[in-house]
């Protein structure tokens, strides 16, 4: 009878890097060696950066980590665990990422901590005017967020 492949899970995954956790061979320096060499000769598989002591496995890589996993366990190194794995690699990747309104939100967490740091002016009304102007809170009669150069100028 086979030895049970190590389960791999899916901690984080973004276009072209990916991080698997495989608890159950945490701490075993040889294991992972193995599998970094493994993986290294695949098709797509840029770079391979291992931690026995946490058992995580970090995998830069040019084609979809769905191949990667699948030709792991042909070779049987690991298999992806998938059951309750939360959302789809595909779904993950297609997230978009709005860097205008990642700015906004990062401007109103720092508007509310020195809010409550008593700091409300000018620190906490200037970091809350910012957010408000670029997530488009603020709008001017010509349709333009203030300061944004649109508009005619009247």
């Amino acid at each position: 009878m086979p030895e049970a492949l190590p389960q791999a899970e899916l901690v984080h995954a973004c276009p072209g890097r990916s991080r698997l956790r495989i608890t159950s061979r945490r701490g075993d320096p040889v294991f992972f060696a193995s599998l970094a060499t493994g993986l290294s000769t695949f098709q797509g598989v840029r770079k391979v950066e291992v931690n026995p002591l946490t058992g995580s496995v970090l995998i830069h890589h040019d084609v979809p980590l769905e191949g990667i996993a699948k030709a792991a366990e042909e070779v049987r190194l690991f298999a992806l665990a998938t059951a309750g794995a939360g959302p789809s690699l595909t779904a993950m990747q297609a997230l978009p990422l709005d860097m205008r309104m990642m700015a906004a939100l990062g401007f109103g967490a720092l508007a509310l901590l020195q809010a409550g740091r008593g700091q409300v002016l000018p620190q906490a009304a200037t970091l809350a005017w910012y957010a408000a102007t670029l997530s488009g809170i603020l709008i001017n009669s010509a349709g333009d967020a203030p300061g944004d150069g649109g508009g005619d100028g009247e």
